[in-house]
């Protein structure tokens, strides 16, 4: 799969303004990828509920339609060691005014969306495929400790996703989940949407991206 090498090449290399990569694999019949400029975590401490968090990722647009750089100064998830957090994601389509709710188009077509949630550094295998010469969204840095699974100091964050779909398998859809947190850590999490009309089966593989983001995370 390509990986955003450029923040100013989103607009051509993911379906964050634009419909899928046709070199990706074809699926039938085409339905149109999710236009997205801005997403956002909100976290919520299931023990202590005025423990909260919201970290936003987003890239707009100019006045003449040009893509704006990524803005990631807002894409810090803290977390309390130890905890379980819910999460939600809210995802916006700010070129439309007034801005659209993007998490509710995927929600109505949950049964081909589905989200991957990958924890950096980890000690296990990786849930979102890596293959050499890939390149990991900002502000998730390009080093061995990303790349691989490690053998210390991994990242001590699991996500659980609790939504389903309504297809007969009831696959994961992943607008809702459940963060569980261990030790103090940090790292980064990246954020995959894959896009899979008529071919969802609950893995990676089929379809294309709609979205290929990154976040910083600290477990304190």
């Amino acid at each position: 799969m390509k990986k955003i090498r450029n923040p100013f090449l989103l607009i051509s290399t993911v379906a964050l303004f634009i419909s899928c990569n046709k070199k990706e694999e074809v699926v039938a019949p085409t339905i149109a990828n999710e236009a997205l400029t801005t997403v956002s975590i909100i976290l919520v401490n299931t023990q202590a509920p005025f423990d909260k968090d919201t970290a936003t990722w987003e890239q707009l647009l100019d006045n003449n339609g040009n893509p704006l750089p990524v803005d990631v100064s807002k894409v810090n998830v803290i977390l309390k060691a130890n905890a379980t957090y819910t999460a939600e994601l809210l995802m916006l389509d700010k070129t439309q005014n007034p801005f659209f709710d993007v998490s509710n188009e995927i929600k109505n077509r949950s049964n081909y969306h589905l989200f991957f949630y990958q924890p950096l550094p980890t000690t296990n295998a990786f849930v979102i495929p890596y293959a050499t010469g890939d390149v990991l969204p900002d502000p998730i840095p390009d080093n061995a400790q990303t790349t691989a699974p490690v053998s210390s100091n991994p990242l001590q964050l699991t996500v659980n996703i609790t939504d389903h779909d309504s297809n007969p398998q009831t696959y994961p859809v992943g607008l809702q989940s459940q963060f569980v947190t261990g030790a103090t850590s940090s790292g980064w999490l990246r954020l995959v949407l894959r896009h899979q009309p008529n071919v969802k089966n609950g893995t990676y593989a089929p379809g294309s991206t709609d979205l290929d983001i990154g976040f910083t995370v600290d477990i304190q």
